[in-house]
């Protein structure tokens, strides 16, 4: 069975609660505790440390917690994951459903009080812990395999979330086995700190090809970010454009199961967006096979307003998700080239990024301006349902001096009689006030 689809199971058993532990501790000098049930589907505490099977459970239980704090999950306290979000703040996905909360991230005007997206950023976190916690359980174990590396760089992934999706200032604390606060992070330094994780990772003993290209993305990614586009492209070189890493959903317990699917399909809330807010893509009508929707564009059920279209890549409950590809390794290429001013080689990367769909390539529209805006169509289309689109147009703001409000969907929304607000990112909750050293986010801007 793939690891990842006994996700819940093992993170059960790997997080025991203060509850759970007096519980324990009271059985142990029951004397009914002969009639108590083995558990084969938890493992001790104990067993977590040194031990490659406890090892083994701490990588399934990050890959679980990474999972939904991508992606999100059906139920079991699991939140809505990033991809909802940034598809919300973003030109992706509209809001076809009727809660309030969850349609400000939609609205660009999201309250640091709003609780529906709270525990979305708790799952960043948790997941961010879970596979350093799994990285080191690897390494202690002498796992000889590339999962030490690929969890160091999963880590490294919610740096990137953080600083692509969030506002500058998000800390990164510890909660195990002592709370210790971290400083606020400016969103370069969680982008540097993503970089380390890659190096870290591609250094780490046993490492296998998949976890080698897994960081060599990321890195790659993280370099991107911060403008250094040579730099990205040498990263993500060796690359193949083959490869392909992905999350995977499951069926046998509600928090396997896929936010996306149902809140897609079933309660028709996350609609592939079509042409949103004056500045949005037309995802819905432009029958590119990178967005392949279900859909007619009729409106939503539940609120009688929203076209409805639907992401096929998010049509079940254990669907997969999209993490990282070779595709992007030759988007960042073509980004790098078009920065150093070559043309042709910027059009060979494009083509060699539509290859896997059968796309013709394509042609040169002739301006600078007109090429970035290919450029960052290609991204948004081939990236599309990944949880990506709020970090590129914010770069189109920080690296490519377009307005805020000519990349991000602004003016009227399209119903309730309301307007667009102005942010560019998501605020960090206020629960982050816990931290003593966390006032507030840094600055709102890209």
């Amino acid at each position: 069975m793939h690891p990842m689809k006994n996700t819940a199971m093992f993170a059960r058993g790997a997080r025991l609660t203060g509850a759970t532990l007096a519980a324990l501790s009271l059985a142990a000098c029951s004397t009914e505790r002969l009639l108590k049930a083995d558990r084969p589907d938890q493992i001790s505490p104990e067993a977590l440390s040194g031990s490659l099977q406890g090892a083994s459970a701490l990588y399934a239980g990050a890959m679980g917690d990474l999972t939904v704090a991508i992606s999100g999950g059906g139920g079991g306290g699991a939140g809505i994951g990033i991809i909802t979000a940034t598809g919300y703040l973003s030109d992706e996905f509209a809001f076809g459903a009727t809660p309030p909360e969850l349609r400000e991230m939609d609205l660009r005007a999201v309250r640091e009080q709003n609780g529906a997206w709270l525990q979305t950023y708790i799952d960043q976190h948790r997941a961010r812990a879970a596979a350093d916690r799994a990285a080191a359980g690897l390494k202690a174990a002498g796992a000889a395999d590339g999962r030490q590396a690929e969890m160091l760089a999963l880590s490294g992934l919610i740096n990137l979330v953080l600083a692509e999706s969030y506002c500058s200032g998000a800390p990164l604390s510890i909660a195990e086995p002592d709370i210790v606060y971290g400083d606020p992070q400016t969103t370069t330094q969680l982008l540097q700190g993503a970089a380390a994780k890659m190096d870290a990772a591609l250094a780490a003993t046993g490492i296998d090809a998949k976890a080698r290209n897994l960081a060599n993305l990321l890195k790659g990614r993280a370099l991107l970010n911060q403008g250094q586009f040579a730099a990205a492209a040498a990263a993500v070189a060796s690359v193949p454009t083959s490869f392909d890493y992905r999350f995977q959903h499951g069926t046998a317990t509600p928090r396997q199961q896929s936010f996306t699917f149902n809140y897609s399909y079933n309660v028709q809330g996350l609609l592939v967006a079509n042409l949103e807010g004056t500045n949005g893509l037309n995802f819905g009508t432009a029958g590119d096979p990178r967005v392949p929707v279900d859909g007619t564009g009729a409106p939503s059920v539940f609120d009688q307003r929203t076209p409805a279209w639907f992401f096929k890549g998010f049509n079940a409950f254990n669907h997969s998700v999209k993490i990282a590809s070779g595709v992007e390794a030759r988007l960042i290429e073509a980004e790098a080239a078009l920065q150093a001013g070559n043309t042709a080689l910027w059009l060979s990367k494009l083509a060699e990024a539509r290859a896997p769909y059968n796309m013709a390539a394509p042609t040169d529209p002739g301006t600078q301006a007109a090429r970035v805006d290919l450029m960052f169509r290609e991204r948004a289309f081939a990236l599309f349902g990944q949880g990506r689109r709020v970090g590129d147009l914010r770069r189109l703001i920080r690296q490519y001096q377009r307005g805020a409000e000519t990349v991000f969907p602004t003016g009227p929304y399209h119903k309730d009689n309301l307007t667009r607000g102005g942010d560019v990112n998501i605020i960090i909750p206020i629960s982050e006030k816990n931290n003593a050293k966390f006032t507030g986010c840094l600055n709102r801007s890209a």
